[in-house]
């Protein structure tokens, strides 16, 4: 029986963004303090720096009334009338576009650019779950190792489960991973260049799903294992 999550251009594609969410929130963790796409995780240091002699409430709630604001406007954006695969390639591009900017906020090194560089991005990470909601890949609806590892174990044979969708599952697993990584290492060098490299994947996400049919994209079509 056939899926909207066998897609396996968007499948892809979701992956990528994965390994570009990794590497953003291992930027803005390492030099924002808060995580500008995992609500999560920037509630619970919210709460956990209320309780120490820094208090980062004002960074974390920016953060997150930005990313409500990328998510009201992704929820416009994909109840128009487009094909599933246009509708988030198009999402995609924006938030592209989005990040590249951020990426030259830091760059010129304007006034206030903390703040500016962080709404930006956590608009444009709102933007993106609305994206990766709107693929429809299982387990990638939100790129987060906790439902990935989850999963992976809870349909496991050895958990007397179909095993279905183990390599697109470890995929993004070690793309979050290897995103987090690469990230803060670029970040240490240069952090607009990370930035832009961050918002380079995604753009190339988007760009994906827009191409036509290819020989080599006819290949991608067949393959099941994602």
């Amino acid at each position: 029986m056939k899926t909207q999550s066998q897609d396996p251009r968007l499948v892809i594609a979701v992956i990528m963004v994965t390994v570009a969410m990794g590497a953003l929130d291992a930027i803005s963790l390492t030099h924002l303090q808060v995580f500008t796409g995992y609500m999560t995780a920037t509630v619970i240091l919210i709460a956990v720096h209320l309780v120490s002699a820094q208090s980062i409430l004002g960074p974390g709630l920016l953060a997150i009334t930005s990313y409500l604001v990328g998510a009201a406007l992704g929820g416009r954006l994909v109840r128009r009338a487009h094909s599933r695969r246009r509708t988030v390639a198009d999402l995609l591009m924006g938030v592209g576009a989005l990040i590249l900017a951020a990426a030259a906020v830091w760059w010129i090194d304007m006034v206030g650019r903390y703040y500016v560089t962080l709404v930006i991005m956590a608009v444009a990470m709102g933007l993106q779950t609305s994206a990766t909601r709107h693929a429809q890949v299982t387990d990638l609806t939100l790129p987060a190792a906790t439902l990935l590892l989850h999963g992976l174990v809870h349909d496991s044979r050895l958990a007397g489960g179909p095993a279905r969708g183990t390599w697109r599952r470890l995929a993004a697993i070690f793309g979050l991973f290897g995103g987090a990584v690469l990230g803060a290492w670029a970040s240490s060098r240069s952090v607009p260049i990370a930035i832009a490299l961050v918002g380079l994947t995604i753009t190339g996400a988007g760009f994906l799903l827009y191409l036509r049919d290819h020989p080599l994209l006819e290949r991608l079509e067949n393959v099941s294992p994602l």
